[in-house]
């Protein structure tokens, strides 16, 4: 594995395209490990950056706390065989960085933490113009921010494609995110109630479905109460949980079976997002 640290040393990876650009902010976890291998497996050639994004962080976030284990990660990198890890130099890649605004600021992450996204897209597409990668590679977990990026190539007519790798979990179901090293091991099997309760709200709504011949939009917001009162009883502390279109996260309309279940909550201080895609046309 090459480690590139400046702008000029990029040319490298030329000689190994196409190039399958993996960002993260490092404490790599098997999430983050599964897109590396999933390039692999595609024939492209992964390049991962690490780069605890500040533009991302708003007042009184973790930043300054934020798990930063790179010794560990070159070690996880180079047992996947990954071909490249960009570790930019922060001045150099912020220097003359062109400040952008994401879509979807609306909605879900974005409402409760304004600014973040424009921060995400910023650095996501600082790397895009100095990689041009082929492809780039999101988990499911960040759905929304995947989605930012999508309207993103789009919308600016890039080439590179957006693979999007599914939500990886641990044995009791909880998403897995560098967040979860907060917390002990106790409370991460609590919290994979999180998922447990999302599949009970897709199990609803496929079941309201059935029986009103399309029409979900009103019992959307009971559910979500229901639920929301449901996390609270566990200790939970309920940023949203939302039942949205999967395509642009709006309010779901009478006839629409594309959904998205989103959920940001605060349980033992930490922020734990997740979300379940629910196609109601599938049996």
């Amino acid at each position: 594995m090459k480690v590139i640290e400046r702008i000029n040393d990029l040319k490298i990876i030329d000689q190994k395209r196409p190039i399958a650009m993996i960002p993260t902010m490092g404490n790599l976890h098997e999430g983050h490990l599964s897109l590396v291998k999933q390039s692999i497996e595609l024939q492209l050639n992964p390049l991962v950056t690490i780069y605890v994004n500040p533009l991302q962080f708003g007042p009184n976030e973790d930043f300054e706390k934020y798990p930063r284990t790179i010794n560990q990660d070159k070690k996880n990198l180079e047992k996947y065989k990954c071909a490249y890890l960009y570790l930019p130099e922060k001045m150099e890649l912020l220097e003359g960085i062109k400040k952008l605004k994401a879509p979807y600021s609306k909605f879900l992450c974005a409402k409760k933490r304004p600014g973040h996204f424009d921060g995400v897209i910023t650095i996501v597409n600082r790397f895009l113009e100095l990689i041009k990668p082929e492809y780039c590679f999101f988990g499911q977990k960040d759905f929304q921010q995947q989605l930012i990026i999508q309207n993103h190539l789009k919308a600016n007519k890039l080439s590179t494609k957006l693979i999007v790798g599914e939500t990886v979990r641990d044995e009791n179901g909880l998403a897995l995110s560098s967040r979860n090293n907060y917390l002990t091991q106790t409370e991460k099997k609590d919290a994979s109630i999180i998922y447990k309760y999302l599949n009970e709200i897709a199990d609803q709504l496929k079941k309201i479905h059935q029986d009103t011949f399309n029409d979900i939009s009103k019992s959307t917001s009971i559910i979500c109460k229901e639920y929301k009162n449901k996390f609270k009883e566990k200790g939970f502390d309920v940023d949203y949980l939302a039942i949205v279109n999967s395509k642009n996260l709006e309010k779901i309309r009478k006839d629409e079976t594309d959904l998205l279940i989103a959920i940001a909550v605060h349980y033992r201080g930490v922020r734990l997002i997740d979300n379940l895609l629910c196609d109601l046309s599938l049996p």
